[in-house]
This record gives C-alpha cells, sequence and structure tokens, in this order.
C-alpha cells in the first residue's frame, strides 16, 4: 500500500512541474510565454532558511490558496555536511510539484558585515573546495530532479561576507584584471568556477541564476551589479531583491515599490543581457506607522504587471518574519494580518500569475 502510495505522490510531482521531468537529463527553466509570470516563493523554511518540509510549502499554498512554481531555501555550508547535496530538502519540496530552488551560500556561520574566511571567494577560485563541489554536482546529476539554483545571494550589498566590499573593493591591484574592481571580480570568477565544475560534470538539469540586490551598498560605480555578473554564457536567469521597510523605522515612502524600481533602473540597465528576468526577493513589514502594507503590496504588483523598466517573468515573494535585534518583529509574512492575507489571495489570483513551469 505504501509502495503505491509514494509511486503516485512521484508521478503527481512530475506531471504537476509543467510537464518536468522526461528520461532526458537536461532541463532549464524557460520563460513563460504570452506575458504570463511564475509564481514561486520561500515559504517560510525558518531563520536559517533551511527548515524544508512539504508541509511549510503545502501551508503556504494554503494561504496564496495556489499551487507555487517553485520553493526555495538556502543551502548553508555551515551546516552539517558542509558542501553537500540537500538531497532530503530536495525531495520534499519535488514531492509536492513544486521544483526545488537551492541558494549556494558560502559561510560558515550566521554572522552579517564581517568577511568570510573559509568559504572566501578566493579560495573557491583557487580550488579548495572543488571536491565537495564536484561531488554535489554528481549527486545532482545522479537524483536527475529540475534544479533551480543561485550563489552567494546580493553580492552587490555589504551584509554577506561573500560580498565586494569584503572580497577587494574598489580596488584593481590584487586580483585579475588591472583595470576591474577586485571585489566584483573574485564573485564574478568564483562563481564562473562552479558553474564550470558541474558543466565538467555533465550537469545539465540546473537552472543557474544570479542574483543580486536592487540597489548597491556602497551605491558606488565598481559596486554597480553588471561588475558581478558572470556573463550569458554561464546564467540562464537574473535576478534581484527589491524590499520596502523591513524594520520600522525605515522611510516608508522611499521604500515604496514603484519609486525603487524607477529609481535604481540605470543600474539595473547596466547588466547587458537576454535572460529572462525574475524578482526573487520582495516584501515588506506590517505595523509600520507611516504605511500599509496592503497598499504596498499592491503597488508592488502594479508595477511588476505594467512599468517601462523590467519584464518580469517570475516573482518570489519572501514569506517570513524575524526578530530584530531592539525586540522588535519584522512582519514579511503574507498572513501578517487576515487584510493583508486578502490582499496577497486577490493579487495572486491574476491569471497572469502561473503555477506550471516549462522545461525543456
Amino acid at each position: 500500500m505504501y509502495k503505491i502510495i509514494f509511486i503516485l505522490v512521484a508521478i503527481l510531482a512530475i506531471n504537476s512541474c509543467g510537464g518536468g521531468a522526461s528520461n532526458s537529463s537536461s532541463y532549464k527553466l524557460k520563460a513563460p510565454t504570452d506575458g504570463k509570470i511564475y509564481f514561486g516563493a520561500f515559504p517560510d523554511f525558518g531563520g536559517s532558511e533551511d527548515e524544508v518540509s512539504a508541509k511549510r510549502v503545502k501551508d503556504f499554498e494554503a494561504i496564496a490558496q495556489k499551487k507555487i512554481a517553485w520553493a526555495m531555501f538556502s543551502d548553508n555550508w555551515f551546516k552539517k555536511g558542509g558542501i553537500s547535496y540537500p538531497k532530503a530538502h530536495i525531495h520534499a519540496i519535488y514531492s509536492t510539484g513544486a521544483l526545488p530552488y537551492v541558494r549556494f551560500m558560502p559561510r560558515s556561520n550566521e554572522e552579517q558585515f564581517k568577511k568570510e574566511k573559509k568559504y572566501s571567494m578566493q579560495h573557491i577560485i583557487d580550488g579548495m573546495f572543488d571536491k565537495e563541489l564536484r561531488q554535489w554536482a554528481k549527486d545532482a546529476k545522479a537524483d536527475n530532479i529540475p534544479l533551480l539554483a543561485d550563489f552567494a545571494v546580493e553580492p552587490n550589498g555589504d551584509w554577506f561576507g561573500w560580498c565586494g566590499v569584503l572580497n577587494g573593493g574598489s580596488k584593481k591591484d590584487g586580483y585579475g584584471n588591472p583595470n576591474y574592481p577586485d571585489g566584483p571580480e573574485r564573485y564574478r570568477d568564483a562563481y564562473r568556477h562552479i558553474i564550470d565544475i558541474f558543466r565538467s560534470e555533465g550537469v545539465k538539469n540546473i537552472t543557474w541564476f544570479f542574483h543580486y540586490n536592487y540597489e548597491s551598498f556602497p551605491n558606488e560605480e565598481w559596486n554597480q551589479p553588471d561588475y558581478y555578473y558572470p556573463g550569458d554564457n554561464y546564467i540562464d536567469w537574473v535576478g534581484f531583491s527589491l524590499y520596502g521597510a523591513q524594520t520600522t523605522d525605515e522611510n516608508w515612502d522611499d521604500l515604496k515599490f514603484s519609486t525603487q524600481l524607477k529609481d535604481f533602473s540605470d543600474s539595473f540597465k547596466r547588466i547587458k543581457t537576454k535572460r529572462p528576468i525574475a524578482l526573487l526577493e520582495f516584501g515588506v513589514t506590517d505595523g509600520h506607522p507611516d504605511g500599509n502594507k496592503s497598499a504596498w503590496l499592491k503597488d508592488a504588483f502594479k508595477t511588476i504587471l505594467n512599468n517601462p523598466y523590467v519584464k518580469f517573468s517570475a516573482i518570489n515573494p519572501w514569506h517570513e518574519n524575524w526578530e530584530n535585534e531592539d525586540g522588535t518583529w519584522s512582519k514579511l509574512r503574507l498572513d501578517s494580518s487576515k487584510e493583508v492575507e486578502k490582499t496577497f489571495r486577490e493579487l495572486i489570483r491574476d491569471s497572469h500569475f502561473i503555477s506550471d513551469t516549462n522545461l525543456k
């Protein structure tokens, strides 16, 4: 009886992913057609972003009253097992009919604003983790499940240990091309190195995303996202994070979705790419004294569907609450109030947002 149920679940998972897996091991996520937009999500896999379960996916889908195209989680290299294929997490997500979206997080702890020493960009470039990465690639190939993946998200920010600021910054005399800023160049080459390893192992079931922050910190010439971009010959999709106020002391009006998309559109245009574009993280806190979360979401979805700067092919709302150091809460979950939950359901119900994926 249990074997029959397992087989049925596996068949449903494959069929629900837009045709999903076939006997071939070559899968790439193609952009949707006819103005459609994939609806993926980070469905609250905990503060470490890796408390993955099928139940959490289903709980989020119950809030949205709509299936998701993929579920995003972080593959933290400091966790037990280090750099190793997270098979249990991948299978839990895939069993729901969603594609697993893996975020390679090269960090030895969750501390921010400090340079990562163990899993540094230079160490990756130098091949110190080639053995582990090669095994990850082999395991992914053997598992033969279509995966989405990115590496070291938001490198043009200043908070993660892999950011350009902490890995050479604007200097040009410490690494590589003497006319190229070292911080972005190290990131670019580390990402290329990883993809080269996977290619050498014949892995064809991963769609690679480049994930930057829409506003650069610091917002200086050398730290713009185009300097970090590995190139269209490496990357399949380009995406970014764009948040509203995450705490109650941030300026609400300056962080309106439509305002930010306009203000930083020039930095986006600098990335010369023909790849489809995804909004890989977005959200806003509830309970801000100067703004209404439902109104922010309505502005965001209206802008996503109709703006002159970016044609979005996918969105991925960030669904999580967390406690700040001062004891306040950032309430980004999409059920942070009955009003917000109702608003989100109405917005995501729009027929432009789809759950079935096109894999070829």
